[in-house]
């Protein structure tokens, strides 16, 4: 699969190494803006996991000299 004018671009834009070898195949694209849609909702993330689900919070104190 060959890189996308949109890649060229966006790399020619962007100083870093980020993206060279282009954004990844489409269908994997698609499932991650599924996924962002999917969190970004309050009520439909909170049904992913169980209301029972243990949770165990660590608090380390950090103090500054």
């Amino acid at each position: 699969m060959g890189v996308s004018k949109l890649d060229i671009l966006y790399r020619r834009l962007l100083l870093t190494k980020l993206f060279i070898r282009g954004w990844g195949r489409p269908e994997d694209l698609k499932r991650l803006f599924e996924f962002r849609k999917m969190i970004g909702n309050r009520e439909r993330c909170q049904n992913l996991v169980s209301s029972d689900y243990p949770v165990h919070i660590d608090k380390v104190p950090i103090y500054c000299a």
